[in-house]
Formats: structure tokens, sequence, C-alpha cells
């Protein structure tokens, strides 16, 4: 993907920055010293607002990395497994209102069903903006359950790294007027996507239903 040859002076550095998600190699070598060094970056380490390798040429003639990261203003990132018959859950929003109330919330949900671990992103954008972006490692048998307490219209994305596939629906607020509103999508042995929301009551709406996408 890049590569480069590069006669760096004292106090030197060159930069690279790395913007698509997924799983990279850094290989760095110096002939003069034989010295390498290699670095793995996994697709959890660009769900922070900051996160630089460096890679360092020691006095002694050796090679050195450090990684570090931040994430004080990433509020809506989460990065987690599901592991294998789990299922893991996050509300974006207040807890859950009581159905008593007549308000009612709105679930996204991934299933697994296959005998595969996916990495997988899930992307709530209201507004044009991010209001939650969750990166998981899906293992087997697993579920990612996201809850929407509040009311509004939501475009919600499921991309599947390891195979380019995504799908998403957009829902509104008609779709929060229902005792049971979801949003399904299910990944199969061959990394493709399913997604369809669904509501119970008659007076939500249609329901609807969307097949899988290539990016």
């Amino acid at each position: 993907m890049f590569e480069e040859s590069v006669e760096l002076q004292a106090n030197a550095s060159i930069v690279a920055s790395l913007t698509d998600l997924g799983t990279y190699t850094v290989r760095v070598a110096v002939p003069e010293l034989d010295a390498t060094e290699v670095v793995t970056l996994d697709p959890h380490q660009f769900t922070c607002n900051v996160t630089k390798t460096t890679v360092n040429v020691q006095e002694d003639g050796t090679l050195d990395s450090t990684s570090i990261s931040t994430r004080m203003a990433c509020p809506g990132v989460v990065s987690e497994t599901a592991p294998s018959d789990e299922v893991v859950s996050h509300t974006l929003g207040d807890d859950p209102i009581p159905a008593d109330t007549g308000q009612f919330t709105h679930t996204f949900m991934l299933r697994n069903p296959s005998d595969e671990t996916w990495t997988a992103r899930m992307l709530v954008e209201g507004d044009s903006t991010a209001q939650f972006d969750g990166l998981y490692t899906v293992e087997p048998e697993s579920t990612v359950l996201i809850t929407l307490t509040e009311s509004g219209t939501y475009t919600l994305s499921v991309d599947v790294l390891e195979t380019g596939m995504t799908a998403s629906e957009q829902v509104t607020p008609e779709n929060f007027d229902c005792n049971q509103s979801s949003t399904r999508a299910e990944i199969d042995s061959e990394g493709e996507l399913t997604v369809n929301t669904l509501s119970t009551l008659m007076a939500c709406g249609t329901e609807t239903n969307s097949t899988n996408e290539s990016s």
C-alpha cells in the first residue's frame, strides 16, 4: 500500500497517515544498522480521536516502537468483543423508558449466526452527525444490541471489514411510536449482510426490508 525509502537527517522524521479502517502491518528497516521493527495496527486503534505509533532509532543502533491513543473527545466510540453465545448491549440516550408511559425505544441489533468471527462497524447517525460509532469483534452465535431511547430520524449502518459489505436503514420518529420496533442486521458465513426494520403495531407504518449492498 505504501513503500518509501528516505534518508533521514538527525532529529528528522517522516509521517504517514492512515485514514481507512483496517488492519495494517508497519515495517521499518534501517539497512545500515541491520535493524527492523514491525508493528501491527488493528481496527480497534481507529476508534480513538488520536492514535499515534512512533518508531525511533535509538543511540545504540536499535529500533523501538510505542503506540499512544486518546479518547477524551470520543464519548460515542465503543470498541468491544461480542463473545460466542452472548449479547453485548449499549444504550444510546437516557435509560429505556417504561412502556406504560406510551414512549418507546428502537433497537439496532447485529447477529452473527455463522461459525465465523467477523469485525463489524455499527454506526448511528442523526442530522449528518455520528451519534454512536462502535467497532465489534463479532464471534460465532453472538449478538450486539444498541437501544435508541430518543425519538428522531437516524441512519443505521453496518460494515463488515473483512468483506467490505455494507448495509443501512433509516428510521424515523414513527418507528418510536411502536411498542416494539427494531432494525435487525445479520452476517452470514460469507460475510454478507441482510438488514430489515420491523414494528409490531399496525399503526406504526409499513414494514421495510433491504438486502446486502457492496461498497
